[in-house]
């Protein structure tokens, strides 16, 4: 899979053909086509989706060139495509969103009538559900025109209608699903943690750690230490074999701490000190509500950034640098205090610069920064060593005998522009999986998750 498939020239294609050759309604679905008619005549349909129903026009067209023969069902109740759909709406949890958000009790209340009109307002729900889980999908439910503030990213053109024509057309729902996010192994591994999180939760096996007791320093005495062991054995800190009744922190306690530190983002000491203790407390809900606010987040993402690229995160301070396909350098952001309000969004690097105070910086082109690197400012993210992303970027884009080292000692400002601009993708992300099947949590002071948690009806 690569980007999400676009249909709006097969839509085009279908709708003329269609007309020059009107579909006579079928034998086992005139009737509830004739009802379809009429809802729509009337002027009353209502697919349960606001954006579908904002579109209605292109919503009647997919109908009328069929003559108003169903999309999901037939005069005898649903088709087999129809409880499929409703089968993916009704697991939408393992992406996070929530059945409620597709009309799912409705949809299954109508599931077993045989009435044409019950019929009729079934295949319209479906096709709003499917318009509504499409979008979703590719762009993330809380788009631009609800949380400017959280993200900026421009959603994937796709209409309603166009949702609704791929998922019909499609021979396994599933994969048309799938088809709509980038192939993102990051996004994949949030839905194999959450999953993972959801069975420790059913399974009641999670550990209540007190925040407020002593630290716990190696060598000392604790009976919280049980209860710790156990967290860490579910977070895959420690493996089984290595706990215990002993009250005593360890030193294979203590590796296990600082591994359990580190996808915290704490110093990695290995005693259990407060802020230790204080991650240790979180309960297992709360970080169930973090990873599904983070995979709406990655679906805001939802675009390949091609082998190179920087990509920010706030939430964690830090910039990485991508250069053919690898992570090749990290760097710190120093002023993500200042930048509370940027939202997520995509730009692109542009060049190098050298400033009047002889410091560097990397040339942003974006709504909302100019630079990165330099001192900061109100549209510039500092970093701790801008001159190591300047000096990789010049060394593959730069016209050749071009060096940060040469522009440095000529002792004057100066910009060096590439041909090949570099993507860059500015984010807010509370919560990660890697490669090693670590899963990382960072605070969030700024209270942005909340914001989030709201808006997608978390609480």
């Amino acid at each position: 899979m690569t980007r999400p498939i676009r249909f709006a020239a097969g839509l085009l294609v279908a709708l003329t053909f269609a007309t020059a050759f009107p579909l006579q309604a079928a034998e086992d679905n005139a009737v509830v086509a004739e009802s379809l008619r009429e809802m729509f005549q009337s002027g009353k349909v209502d697919t349960g989706s606001a954006a579908a129903n904002a579109d209605i026009g292109a919503i009647r067209d997919i109908y009328v060139v069929r003559d108003y023969k169903p999309i999901w069902v037939r005069d005898n109740g649903p088709k087999t495509k129809a409880k499929a759909l409703l089968g993916e709406l009704k697991i939408s949890g393992v992406h996070g969103l929530s059945p409620a958000f597709y009309n799912v009790p409705d949809i299954e209340a109508l599931m077993a009538s045989d009435a044409p009109d019950d019929l009729a307002r079934l295949d319209t729900l479906l096709s709003g559900a499917a318009a509504e889980f499409g979008h979703d999908l590719a762009n993330g439910r809380i788009g631009p025109d609800v949380a400017p503030s959280e993200n900026a990213v421009e959603p994937v053109a796709m209409t309603p209608a166009e949702f609704v024509v791929g998922a019909e057309a499609a021979e396994n729902l599933r994969d048309f699903a799938g088809g709509l996010l980038k192939d993102d192994y990051r996004y994949i591994r949030m839905i194999a943690k959450l999953a993972e999180f959801s069975r420790i939760e059913a399974s009641g096996a999670w550990p209540a750690i007190d925040p407020a007791g002593a630290e716990i320093a190696p060598g000392s005495k604790d009976a919280r230490l049980k209860d710790i062991r156990m967290l860490l054995v579910l977070t895959g800190d420690m493996t089984s074999k290595a706990t215990d009744s002993d009250t005593t922190l360890n030193p294979t306690d203590g590796e296990a701490v600082r591994a359990f530190q580190v996808r915290h983002g704490l110093e990695p000491t290995g005693a259990v000190d407060k802020a230790t203790l204080a991650e240790m407390a979180v309960p297992l809900a709360d970080r169930i509500r973090q990873i599904r606010i983070n995979l709406e987040r990655r679906r805001w993402q939802n675009r390949d950034l091609g082998p190179d690229s920087i990509y920010i995160n706030l939430a964690d301070s830090e910039v990485k640098m991508v250069q053919g396909g690898r992570s090749e350098r990290f760097v710190a952001v120093t002023n993500a205090a200042e930048l509370a309000a940027l939202p997520t969004f995509f730009g692109a690097i542009e060049g190098v610069e050298i400033l009047p105070s002889g410091g560097v910086a990397l040339v942003v082109q974006s709504p909302f920064i100019d630079r990165l690197g330099g001192e900061g400012g109100p549209r510039a993210v500092a970093v701790s060593d801008a001159a190591l992303l300047a000096a990789d970027l010049l060394a593959s884009r730069a016209p050749e005998g071009v060096t940060l080292d040469g522009l440095i000692a000529a002792g004057k400002p100066a910009v060096v522009r590439f041909d090949r601009p570099v993507p860059l993708f500015v984010t807010f992300v509370t919560a990660w999986a890697n490669r090693d099947g670590s899963i990382h949590f960072r605070r969030d002071p700024l209270g942005r998750d909340a914001k989030i948690a709201a808006l997608l009806q978390l609480d």
